[in-house]
């Protein structure tokens, strides 16, 4: 199972969300709860997928790829910054739909496009 045990950095949601969502999230993950362990399931129906985690240093980096009609599990931290999309998408950039491990999405499926997926909770 692909882990991510990269430290955490609330600049990293400012850099690619924005600022109120760092207050979002500094007010909806507990001060001792950055970090803690996250585990998931990425699916995807009709094409293949690729789950980036960003790391200490806001660099996205490729955690697991699922083909088409599976899904794989994953590990991360509450607060660390994610993307899933197509694998034809390619490495996230400037302005795109990231979004952080937090409290208020586990056990929440996340849908994307029409094929792909991610529920994840925290341990």
């Amino acid at each position: 199972m692909p882990e991510s045990q990269a430290p955490l950095d609330p600049a990293c949601i400012a850099k690619t969300k924005g600022q109120d969502a760092v207050a979002f999230f500094q007010r909806d993950i507990p001060a001792d709860g950055w970090g803690d362990p996250v585990r998931g399931t990425a699916s995807t129906t009709s094409e293949p997928y690729v789950l980036w985690l960003f790391d200490a240093d806001c660099e996205p980096h490729k955690a697991i790829v699922v083909p088409p009609r599976t899904s794989r599990t994953f590990t991360a931290q509450v607060g660390q910054v994610w993307y899933y999309a197509e694998a034809s998408a390619g490495q996230p950039g400037e302005g795109c739909a990231c979004r952080v491990f937090s409290p208020s999405n586990s056990g929440t499926a996340q849908r994307f496009s029409d094929a792909g997926s991610i529920t994840y909770h925290l341990d």
